[in-house]
């Protein structure tokens, strides 16, 4: 077996890595030095890791921690992050209503980015930390990743991040795919974004890592369908915690906005479950209150949540509505721009220890497709304090408007289940 430098020299050198390789990393990864952790990640980077490694890779993470067993119907997403993506929350418990188990690990906001979990920590009383034991016997849940899955991913990630090797596809691909893994999944679905406020900036790029997502995916025995979808624009009316909780309601109740729709019925068709009549019934709904219960929501808070989610969720004071400067159809609005601004007024992190206000959000009033009229409002902001100037001319820039009709396109721009 190789040592830690014999391998950091192989990798240095373009050399392809064993599994055995992959293993003494992940099986020792408290007692590697950071140093050579980083050395590793970085020739990683430069180097790049063939599929054969990054199946290798990917196996390691997962055999050095715990997972739970592999059964039929037990299906899961992953998306890749954007502004608005909130389908996280719909999708679960309306599998569930549809017969499906859903154990999803989720994560927080990165960069403009929202995250599932702290979109979940605006309703009080829900605990996102559930244990491996809790998450074993509950037929829905959407939890952290715990110390014990995957334990060398989030080690290694912590290193990524400082490192400037984020963006490598092999490493990306490990990470994601061994906590799906771990969940015991028959089939998952991931959510590839792409565009001005994606991970990805082009289909290229998010075509590549579907790919090498549903080929790892696939060799560790889940039925995996990548879905390249559009994040240039962001995605329903609602975006910050709160405010994507309390449109997630409405998505449940069967009102949600169409592009938000479009892919929570797409990902939940490609697992093989057709979610509508639920949707309409109000099983949905109900799988979702039983979900909060399960992870610590008091009955009474999830009877006034489901009524009126504005009753209990947390909400900014201050209301800022930022008009048109033109008049027309609005045929573009830079996600990216929503996302940075609401981050910077503090409904994400700046850094690792940021907290965040899950009261501060927008919502907004005209989308894509819609005229407006000069003057006329179209986003809508809830925050703390007082909204600067620049920042008001930041999103006053983030929206184009045309002088024809613009007609809404789908989000869904390629389907990948081979690699």
């Amino acid at each position: 077996m190789n040592t830690m430098p014999e391998i950091l020299a192989l990798k240095r050198d373009g050399k392809e890595l064993v599994t055995e390789d992959f293993q003494y990393i992940c099986k020792n990864i408290d007692a590697i030095p950071r140093e050579q952790l980083g050395a590793f990640l970085m020739a990683c980077q430069i180097n790049g890791l063939s599929p054969e490694e990054t199946s290798n890779l990917t196996s390691s993470m997962l055999a050095a921690g715990q997972s739970m067993q592999i059964e039929p119907g037990r299906v899961d997403k992953h998306s890749t992050g954007g502004v608005g993506d909130k389908m996280s929350i719909i999708l679960a418990p309306a599998l569930r209503a549809a017969g499906a188990t859903v154990p999803m690990l989720a994560g927080r906001g990165l960069a403009h980015t929202g995250g599932t979990i702290d979109k979940l920590e605006a309703i009080p009383g829900f605990n996102t930390g559930l244990t491996m034991e809790e998450m074993k016997r509950n037929p829905c849940f959407i939890s952290r990743q715990t110390d014990d899955i995957a334990p060398a991913d989030r080690i290694l990630y912590a290193i990524r991040d400082i490192t400037a090797t984020v963006p490598q596809i092999g490493l990306i691909t490990a990470s994601i795919i061994s906590k799906k893994a771990a969940e015991g999944l028959e089939k998952l679905v991931l959510d590839v974004k792409c565009g001005s406020a994606a991970f990805m900036q082009t289909k290229d790029e998010a075509v590549e890592l579907a790919k090498s997502m549903v080929r790892t995916g696939t060799s560790l025995g889940m039925q995996v369908t990548a879905q390249v979808t559009e994040m240039d624009n962001p995605i329903g009316r609602m975006y910050g915690n709160s405010h994507e909780i309390a449109e997630s309601i409405d998505c449940l109740k069967g009102c949600g906005p169409s592009d938000t729709m479009e892919l929570v019925l797409a990902q939940a068709d490609s697992l093989g479950y057709d979610i509508r009549s639920h949707l309409k019934d109000g099983s949905a709904l109900h799988e979702f209150r039983q979900m909060c219960l399960r992870q610590g929501v008091e009955n009474s808070v999830i009877d006034s949540l489901v009524e009126n989610p504005w009753s209990v969720l947390p909400k900014a004071d201050l209301i800022v509505e930022i008009s048109s400067t033109a008049s027309g159809w609005i045929s573009q609005i830079d996600a990216l721009t929503i996302g940075q601004v609401l981050c910077n007024l503090g409904a994400g992190r700046t850094g690792v220890t940021t907290s965040i206000d899950h009261g501060i959000g927008a919502e907004l009033i005209k989308g894509i497709g819609e005229k407006i009229e000069n003057g006329e409002p179209w986003i809508r902001f809830d925050i703390n304090s007082e909204m600067d100037e620049e920042l008001i001319q930041q999103i006053q820039d983030s929206i184009d408007i045309s002088s024809t009709e613009v007609h809404k396109t789908s989000r869904i721009l390629q389907i990948i289940t081979s690699p």
